[in-house]
């Protein structure tokens, strides 16, 4: 079967869009003017709302992690004393009882002073104060993720470009521990077909509902013919035993949110996915950054329906 463009994904999704009623642009403050935005949901650390976003000056790609302390998922105050990574586009999860935080590392080519080159990076530990790096993912991979299965072992998403995956494609694989997480495990991840060629995808969040099943937020893309780029949140469930799953579904798309300044012109209609947090049994906020500019929040339908998994809940996801 051939998979379907992002834009059959968005006139699908824009025939059933429900009635948007709730929808926040979060202001933070301490970051000296600086744009913050592809933040990860907010989560429980020393008994208040934490969250980590991307820090970056508008006219640079080279960005830094910060933490913030949220009130009322409306403003967000920097967190002096937490730790400072030269990253863009932060995840975090738990893994075996430990905290896992990662994000992209982005440097100038050796070969090319003109060009950027990026891997993933993970770092590990009890908490925040204590997360220590052990992991590099391959050289030009982005969008990995870990999801941590109740039978011990680790889901590992990946999403290859280029030969193997295109503008990029969605991979699968399991591990068996933390220590596993190396770029041969992640170059051996088998392939999800949910974009056609011209397109791309990847995952943000992933956590197992029931056993074997496992709940993913992701993105696709594309370009125009003009060059623009289109992202859009999107969700998928993946059956591990049968290695597969139904087709990706977009769930949110620019104009969803409120209008606020782009990065640059061909951003504008750019929502990249941060998290899912779960405030009832039928509504969720969705965390994102628009426009490689700003971080908003969509409150929106509990489309999972099983949504109670111990990373997802709101009085239950606590670090």
């Amino acid at each position: 079967m051939t998979a379907p463009t992002v834009n059959a994904l968005l006139a699908a999704y824009r025939s059933r869009r429900p009635h948007r009623l709730q929808r926040q642009k979060m202001v933070f403050h301490g970051v000296d003017g600086r744009d913050v935005y592809n933040p990860t949901k907010p989560f429980r650390f020393n008994q208040q709302w934490v969250m980590a976003a991307r820090v970056e000056a508008r006219e640079s790609e080279f960005s830094q992690v910060r933490f913030f302390r949220v009130e009322d998922f409306k403003q967000a105050y920097l967190l002096e004393d937490a730790p400072v990574f030269n990253l863009q586009d932060p995840f975090i999860c738990m893994v075996a009882g430990e905290m896992v935080f990662g994000g992209v590392e982005v440097a100038i080519s050796p070969e090319d002073a003109t060009t950027l080159t990026w891997k993933t990076c993970f770092w590990r530990g009890n908490d925040l104060t204590s997360l220590r790096h052990f992991a590099d993912g391959p050289q030009g991979m982005k969008d990995i993720r870990l999801v941590d299965l109740t039978d011990g072992r680790i889901l590992l998403f990946t999403r290859p470009q280029g030969a193997n995956g295109g503008r990029g494609k969605i991979g699968w694989t399991i591990i068996d521990s933390l220590e596993c997480l190396t770029p041969q495990a992640i170059d051996n991840a088998k392939l999800l077909q949910h974009v056609d060629d011209l397109s791309w995808c990847g995952v943000n969040e992933a956590w197992e509902s029931s056993a074997g099943i496992v709940d993913v937020l992701a993105h696709v893309a594309c370009f125009d013919e003009q060059g623009n780029r289109h992202y859009y949140a999107a969700v998928f469930q993946f059956d591990i035993s049968l290695s597969q799953s139904p087709p990706i579904t977009i769930i949110a798309e620019r104009d969803d949110f409120l209008p606020g300044d782009a990065k640059r012109i061909d951003l504008n209609d750019v929502v990249f996915p941060g998290g899912l947090l779960s405030i009832n049994k039928n509504k969720a906020l969705l965390f994102c950054g628009t426009s490689d500019c700003e971080v908003q929040w969509l409150l929106v339908d509990d489309f999972f329906m099983r949504f109670n998994s111990q990373n997802n809940d709101l009085e239950a996801f606590k670090y």
